[in-house]
């Protein structure tokens, strides 16, 4: 997980307390409860985590399954001084803090295989596996809730028993990380909250200081190292009413050039009509040969 380190911004030394981490059993979602919390005036930053979700959701409105014990669901709730025009590297640079807590939790041996980002910001092995994903939702005008959902313990199954197709896990039979046993995960469960709430809090601080500005807060050059769609071969599909009432394929299909200065995708289109950049869509990586 090749991401170049920012400077330490968190609280300690500093006489600043650290961000309080409400740990909760089972729970609709860590999102809705972070929700009520807002509701009932606690203010940011702090953090609800949970060991079962029984309605979490992910990113495009998707269902992320959270069975008891087996993943961590984790929301971090930040109050932005920054409007919603300068707010778009927000959702990956979130993603950016996932990879980094993840190494500097569970750090990767030389042999281990690679944990990057899908753009905008799914958590994906470099053979394609889904670890986890991140959903990012806004409260009014200054509150954020950043929801990040993590396989800890494999293997992944669906409603019905069966092993969800293309998942990867961190502990366990074919897991990414050495196992230590079940009695171990509670102390890892800790350990990546506690590294989380450090990552987004320095990622987040960032680009406050920066206006939100990507080139200047660094979050574009970390994002492109650790970005495992740069270069590949991608379908992009369209979102909501566009592709529910399309009678054609609206799809956008070509090789990945470049994130822009917006966070944007930047592709080389498969038809030859030159470059474009796409802010919003479903990305599918394909195969070279794939249409």
């Amino acid at each position: 997980m090749d991401v170049p380190a920012l400077p330490d911004t968190s609280s300690e030394g500093t006489g600043a307390a650290s961000p309080r981490i409400h740990r909760l059993g089972a729970v609709r979602s860590t999102q809705d409860e972070a929700s009520a919390l807002l509701r009932a005036g606690h203010a940011p930053p702090f953090a609800v985590t949970a060991t079962r979700q029984t309605s979490g959701r992910g990113r495009l409105g998707r269902a992320f399954a959270s069975p008891d014990g087996t993943s961590l669901a984790l929301t971090f709730a930040h109050r932005t001084s920054l409007g919603p025009a300068r707010r778009g590297w927000f959702p990956l640079a979130a993603g950016l803090a996932v990879v980094a807590a993840l190494e500097r939790a569970v750090p990767a041996a030389a042999a281990e295989q690679r944990i990057g980002l899908k753009w905008p910001n799914d958590l994906h092995t470099a053979d394609g596996r889904k670890l986890g994903g991140i959903l990012l939702e806004a409260r009014g005008d200054e509150d954020l809730l950043l929801g990040i959902g993590l396989n800890l313990r494999g293997p992944v199954l669906d409603e019905d028993g069966e092993p969800v197709p293309g998942a990867a896990w961190l502990r366990g039979e074919a897991g990414l990380r050495p196992d230590a046993g079940p009695a171990e995960d509670r102390g890892l469960r800790e350990a990546l909250e506690e590294a989380l709430l450090a990552a987004l809090g320095e990622e987040l601080a960032a680009l406050e200081s920066a206006q939100g500005d990507g080139d200047a807060a660094g979050t574009r050059d970390r994002y492109t190292m650790t970005c495992l769609t740069l270069g590949r071969t991608v379908r992009v599909d369209p979102l909501g009413e566009a592709a529910a009432g399309a009678d054609v394929d609206l799809a956008l299909r070509g090789t990945v050039l470049d994130v822009d200065e917006h966070g944007r995708l930047v592709l080389d289109r498969a038809d030859g009509e030159g470059r474009i950049a796409v802010d919003v869509g479903d990305v599918r990586h394909l195969r070279p040969a794939a249409s």
